[in-house]
């Protein structure tokens, strides 16, 4: 239900629950909580029975609430997400030095890859085609093959049931079979592949950066504008991204 303000009442709830509890120093209890909010017991009830089974709120052996440590995780991967593209760029700069290619930095935001960071070779036409805060639909790009892999199965069996699969060139993968094969064979390789996708021009190779608790929080990719590689090029350049990935994934644990 909407609230007058615009706001969903429900997330509203929910949000006025963490930060109460985030407020005080010791758990409360249930109908506390109620109180303090102003909110039916059952109400109260439904909302925390929903956070304890999403692992937010825990619930001890007095039947009181506090806050869960997968919250204090989830901040510290916004945390990591706000330096990433500083910590990320001089493995970036040193990529795109090495091979010529344009070298790009991204999460998944929904059904679409939102660009962070870049680092463009002057004499690549690719920056024509992106640049810092461009979406573009996750199943046309290596990035979203990599972020969207990295979902839990059901999250993304989710995932893939509800995007729209628009064609964009004549090598889009454009249903949910084709995305779904591909994603499996890049886990095997190592790094994502997009053979003109996006663009029929841009060839792209992408591979996963992990924090500290090995999860994947963004995506690195290398794009060119070739058309035609050969197996060994592809493989080489894989690899090269699949190292510069894993130097930013091991700067971002340790720091």
């Amino acid at each position: 239900m909407v609230s007058d303000n615009g706001f969903v009442r429900s997330v509203e709830r929910v949000a006025a629950l963490l930060e109460l509890l985030s407020q005080r120093k010791s758990p409360m209890r249930m109908i506390e909580i109620a109180q303090a909010l102003d909110l039916p017991k059952s109400t109260t009830h439904g909302l925390l029975q929903t956070l304890q089974a999403k692992e937010l709120v825990v619930r001890d052996a007095n039947h009181r609430y506090r806050l869960s440590l997968r919250l204090f995780s989830l901040a510290a991967t916004a945390l990591e997400l706000v330096d990433l593209p500083e910590l990320a760029r001089p493995a970036m700069e040193e990529l795109s030095a090495s091979t010529g290619g344009t070298c790009n930095l991204a999460v998944l935001d929904g059904h679409e890859v939102l660009y962070i960071e870049k680092v463009e070779n002057r004499d690549s036409l690719v920056r024509l085609v992106t640049h810092v805060g461009t979406r573009i639909p996750a199943h046309v790009t290596a990035l979203g093959k990599v972020l969207v892999g990295a979902l839990p199965e059901p999250e993304r069996e989710e995932w893939l049931k509800n995007h729209v699969f628009e064609r964009m060139t004549p090598h889009t993968l454009a249903d949910p079979d084709s995305f779904r094969k591909d994603v499996l064979e890049q886990a095997s390789r190592g790094y994502a592949l997009d053979n003109q996708g996006l663009h029929p021009a841009i060839t792209g190779f992408a591979a996963p950066i992990r924090d500290h608790t090995g999860n994947v929080v963004a995506a690195m990719s290398l794009t060119y504008l070739a058309s035609s590689m050969s197996a060994v090029e592809k493989r080489s350049l894989g690899k090269q991204i699949v190292a510069a990935a894993e130097t930013v994934s091991t700067a971002l644990s340790t720091r």
